[in-house]
């Protein structure tokens, strides 16, 4: 029943966006057919599972900078809740507990999404997988950011750790970034960090790789290390294929 009236709300406001334009083009209907569907989203969120949990609680506010990624602003995003796909939803990705805090249409509290509902989400250019591992897998269950998608894919999982030192006699604490990153190659999943650990896993083309990361000036350190790993995967597809 759901999905019919769905229906016929697109189509009667695909067919008047139509019928206003003198020369009516399949863009033209696909726009109107997706601003309809985000307008129906937008009137049922409040009828919707996705807001039903419970509250999310907030960490102890006197630690320093904040736990979640990238910022610590509600951003709008796309979410896969339980087989249903969500649009604009206001969320914060809290990496320290490594889940999902939404903002409901009306205000109020925010609520903490079951992570075994969730397959996937997206905030702004961040994509965001849900995998379930196992040792024999060489991974964790958890969220996993997707930062190159080919035959070799390129995963960071984002997380922060609380820092805690009370040495002075007053408690002080901060989050310190402690992302790990994964390059998944004929079905496993190997972490990796330094230059030698994924060249490792490219024995076949070690030497022009080599070449590449002199000649681009890709370092492994702190600063460097997300894009370097990033960039010789894509550049072994490019050799490979």
């Amino acid at each position: 029943m759901r999905f019919t009236i769905l229906i016929l709300f697109i189509l009667s406001i695909a067919t008047r966006a139509v019928g206003q334009a003198p020369v009516p083009d399949s863009s033209f209907v696909l726009a109107a057919k997706d601003q309809a569907v985000r307008s129906y989203e937008r009137t049922m969120y409040k009828q919707e599972h996705v807001y039903e949990g419970n509250e999310y609680i907030p960490h102890d506010h006197r630690i320093k900078i904040h736990p979640f990624f990238p910022v610590d602003s509600l951003q709008p995003g796309t979410i896969a809740y339980n087989g249903v796909q969500y649009h604009d939803v206001l969320m914060l990705y809290d990496i320290v507990r490594d889940e999902l805090a939404i903002q409901p249409p009306e205000g109020g509290y925010r609520v903490r999404l079951n992570n075994d509902k969730i397959s996937n989400f997206s905030i702004k250019k961040h994509q965001f997988a849900r995998l379930v591992g196992d040792s024999a897998l060489g991974l964790r269950t958890g969220f996993y950011e997707i930062l190159y998608n080919g035959t070799v894919k390129v995963l960071a999982q984002r997380v922060k750790t609380v820092h805690e030192d009370i040495s002075s006699g007053t408690y002080k604490a901060e989050y310190l970034v402690k992302d790990r990153f994964y390059i998944q190659k004929e079905g496993a999943y190997h972490e990796v960090k330094t230059k030698g650990s994924v060249l490792s896993l490219f024995p076949d083309q070690a030497k022009p790789l080599r070449k590449y990361l002199r000649a681009n000036k890709l370092k492994f350190n702190e600063e460097q290390r997300e894009a370097a790993i990033t960039q010789t995967a894509k550049r072994y597809e490019e050799l490979t294929h």
